[in-house]
């Protein structure tokens, strides 16, 4: 591998580290983290969706997407109503106590998004925006085949 590969993998890696500690930190006095807040952000866009329609659109595993829903459920944040043409599956709704906290998650991601554009400019930002959504198609393509 190339020092290009090696900096990609390992700068991604590090910028997903410091994110996931800055949001764990801002995001505790609502007992939430890197790893459950997509969660409600999805459904503030999305409510009435199913579990495995959030997998889907934050490209988890089922798994982690019932451990973290099970959480945000018992939280407070989360209901779960059974969907009446498929018993089975169970369609989730934002209580008011998350609809209250949204738009603070949402200063909290923007401060982040702040920091982490600090002394570059938008196109910049753009061109590197654009090269990471071609690089996260090229990776979920090459996974799904």
């Amino acid at each position: 591998m190339d020092n290009k590969s090696l900096d990609l993998i390992g700068l991604t890696g590090c910028l997903y580290r410091c994110a996931q500690t800055y949001f764990d930190r801002e995001l505790k006095k609502f007992d939430l983290s890197m790893a459950t807040y997509p969660y409600l952000l999805s459904l503030s866009k999305n409510e009435g969706i199913n579990q495995n329609e959030i997998s889907r659109i934050l490209y988890v595993d089922k798994s982690m997407s019932a451990k973290a829903i099970k959480k945000l459920i018992a939280l407070g944040y989360v209901n779960k109503k059974e969907d009446k043409e498929d018993a089975r599956a169970y369609k989730l709704y934002l209580t008011d106590k998350a609809k209250d906290i949204i738009p603070k998650i949402l200063k909290v991601r923007d401060k982040w998004i702040n920091i982490l554009s600090q002394g570059s400019d938008n196109e910049k930002i753009e061109t590197s925006i654009d090269f990471l959504r071609k690089a996260l198609g090229n990776g979920k393509d090459k996974l799904s085949h």
